[in-house]
């Protein structure tokens, strides 16, 4: 994810595993969130264990621009 945004070293980027609770969901999602510094947060979920994402799928999440809850 950093180097697909070309995030420098003070963007915090986190990746968390999580139990989904919504029906029909698959029993494990994983959140990409960037936290730069200056700026709005961004987060995208990702419906798969992180063990078994690919960089494709980061980059399929870039460009249909899935981020969620930006915060300002």
């Amino acid at each position: 994810m950093r180097r697909l945004l070309d995030l420098d070293e003070d963007t915090a980027v986190m990746i968390r595993q999580l139990a989904c609770t919504e029906p029909g969901c698959p029993p494990l999602e994983t959140v990409v969130a960037v936290l730069p510094m200056d700026g709005p947060a961004r987060r995208w979920t990702l419906h798969r264990p992180a063990d078994q994402i690919t960089e494709d799928d980061l980059r399929a999440a870039l460009l249909t621009d899935a981020h969620q809850g930006a915060h300002e």
